[in-house]
């Protein structure tokens, strides 16, 4: 698989879960917000690991933060539909 498709799956998903970790945390929801947390972070700093490993570092990094603006609508919008 092409790795900047696998980079905008796992961006994707990670802004997903940090929205989702955000929305939590304000809800005082700690257990859910800790694992989502964790979770990030864990996507988090092997995404930018791989970037900066990488020969086509702008490319991956703006794959990356494509993938950060579609994960947060995604997540937002499901939110909004809720209310």
């Amino acid at each position: 698989m092409n790795k900047f498709i696998i980079i905008f799956i796992a961006g994707l998903i990670e802004t997903y879960l940090f929205t989702g970790w955000n929305l939590s945390a304000n809800k005082g929801k700690t257990i859910l917000s800790s694992i989502l947390m964790f979770i990030y972070m864990l996507i988090y700093l092997n995404i930018i690991d791989m970037a900066f490993k990488d020969n086509q570092t702008f490319l991956m990094i703006t794959t990356y933060a494509l993938s950060c603006g579609a994960g947060n609508f995604i997540r937002v919008r499901q939110e909004n539909e809720k209310k």
